[in-house]
């Protein structure tokens, strides 16, 4: 019904023309007293029995190409790609001449359109193959470059620097080390799905793995980490549900994040049970964030003012964390004042209580 009245709405100027002629012939034919008045109102009676079985014919081919263009819209909207018959594709694509050739303007319209669906086919195999090369290479450079990384470590090892030079350059190395895995683990986001093993793991386990790698920092900073210890009782052994490698990594990039901006005090990490959630903080004595940044240090490359204090920031840690966290249904948010420090919190599917994958 909605086509059929869009189509009506379209012919209203001829049906309309239509009236005004039966309308003049039936006036002039009563002002001058025609004998045959009757047979002029016969044959405008016939003649709208045409118009009106000509206008049902073309309305149910209007409805029908109305139809056929709804669903090659929405096929464009979820494929990006135009929508044609076999047949109509075929007599578009047999047609040599270019649209000169074309028996229609609607023929010519739809020729036109696929060779714009063909035009834009193409620049996206280029694209695609422009992105795979360039994911290849980035993919190739981070395996290579973890090779000397390596050699310079063992360098370091057996140098004769003084303790202080060389604790200096094996915490640099250290980063050099961290920004290839950035690039590795933003490669690898787009198929992190096919990546995920989603098993039961001891929570604090998972911390003392990420605290660790970072022991360099918190000593050349002099920064304290409160840590409740396990065998005390204080930090309930919480098993949660998730992929090992992708949350370490996570807990690793908040951890950087909160050396970062820490010049005193110290990060303390605490657990504790919200009903099918196990909640993790991560909370540092640094410079805050200010809060007009707050909202957004999740967004890509979104640095804000402690970014432009920092010269090195990148504004991807964060970004990245939200995803991977995303994909591990592990929700999280920040808290902080500027200048009192920043508690960022976690909410991670409990083991205990979530149905295993």
């Amino acid at each position: 019904m909605r086509l059929w009245l869009r189509y009506l709405k379209e012919k209203r100027l001829i049906l309309l023309l239509y009236a005004l002629t039966v309308f003049f012939f039936v006036a002039v034919g009563s002002l001058y007293h025609i004998e045959n008045l009757e047979k002029l109102l016969y044959a405008a009676l016939l003649t709208s029995t045409v118009w009106g079985l000509a206008l049902l014919g073309e309305g149910f081919r209007y409805v029908q190409k109305s139809r056929q263009l709804e669903r090659a819209f929405h096929h464009f909207e979820h494929c990006g790609e135009l929508l044609f018959d076999e047949s109509e594709e075929k007599r578009i694509q047999d047609l040599e001449a270019g649209i000169e050739a074309a028996e229609s303007f609607h023929g010519a319209q739809r020729m036109f359109l696929s060779l714009v669906c063909q035009s834009h086919r193409e620049e996206q195999r280029l694209w695609e193959a422009k992105a795979s090369e360039r994911a290849d290479y980035y993919m190739m450079w981070t395996h290579q470059i973890k090779t000397p990384i390596s050699a310079i470590r063992l360098l370091l090892d057996k140098s004769e620097l003084q303790d202080r030079d060389a604790f200096l350059l094996k915490e640099e190395l250290f980063r050099i080390e961290q920004y290839a895995e950035m690039v590795l683990t933003f490669q690898r986001l787009e198929s992190i799905s096919s990546d995920l093993v989603l098993e039961s793991h001891d929570l604090y386990a998972l911390v003392k793995q990420a605290v660790r790698k970072y022991a360099l920092s918190f000593i050349n900073k002099s920064l304290s980490l409160e840590l409740p210890s396990s065998e005390s009782g204080d930090f309930i052994p919480w098993q949660i549900l998730t992929d090992e490698k992708w949350f370490v990594f996570c807990l690793e990039q908040l951890l950087s994040n909160s050396i970062k901006y820490t010049n005193r005090g110290g990060i303390s990490v605490n657990a504790w049970a919200e009903g099918e959630r196990v909640m993790l903080s991560i909370e540092d004595t640094g410079i805050g964030i200010r809060a007009e940044d707050l909202p957004r240090i999740f967004e890509k490359g979104f640095t804000g003012y402690n970014g432009r204090l920092d010269k090195k920031s990148t504004g991807i840690g964060l970004y990245l964390c939200r995803q991977v966290f995303t994909h591990l249904n592990v929700t999280i948010r920040a808290e902080s004042q500027e200048g009192q420090g920043t508690r960022i919190i976690l909410g991670i599917p409990n083991a205990e209580k979530s149905p295993r994958p």
